[in-house]
């Protein structure tokens, strides 16, 4: 029973260091978080950077809550989106052995080995994916256009949102 006890404590320990997507400004260009730009009185360049934890769904929520709030601090109702683009930055992680053995044989393992190698069996990749988004938007005052689809009201997605951004 004592030892069941302090594997319950190991395993729950273990998930509190679980990494949970954190919205705040990024501090520096290639930080995790958002940052934004004026262009002009009304136009915005908005961009979130994810870090691995972070889900392409939750960058694009953290993009557009971010959008609102950009909004609202310079006194407008709604916002238009002007263009967005959602990026999807890859990284591998070899672990193990040395990754390939030079034989006589063609053994393609993109993107490590190649003709004459082969691959250890002891070695793994690891791959890795991160999100960033980007966004340029225009500010604007009264009600927002029903008909427009890159129109969004700034308080309707704060009380849609805001349940679902996390903060330190």
């Amino acid at each position: 029973m004592r030892n069941y006890i302090v594997g319950a404590i190991a395993a729950l320990s273990i998930a509190g260091c679980e990494s949970v997507p954190i919205y705040e400004r990024a501090e520096s260009l290639n930080d995790f978080g958002y940052s934004d730009q004026k262009i002009e009185d009304n136009r915005y360049r908005v961009s979130y950077n994810g870090d691995a934890s972070t889900p392409r769904a939750m960058v694009e929520d953290y993009l557009l809550y971010r959008m609102s709030e950009i909004t609202l601090e310079q006194d407008y109702d709604y916002f238009k989106v002007i263009d967005t683009d959602t990026e999807c930055h890859t990284e591998y992680e070899m672990r193990g052995d040395e990754p390939c053995t030079r034989t006589n044989a063609y053994a393609p393992r993109f993107p490590y080995c190649g003709f004459g190698y082969v691959c250890n069996p002891s070695q793994t990749i690891r791959e890795t994916k991160r999100y960033e988004a980007v966004a340029s938007i225009t500010l604007h005052d009264g009600d927002k256009p029903e008909e427009d689809p890159h129109a969004f009201s700034a308080q309707a997605v704060q009380e849609n949102l805001g349940d679902q951004i996390v903060r330190e």
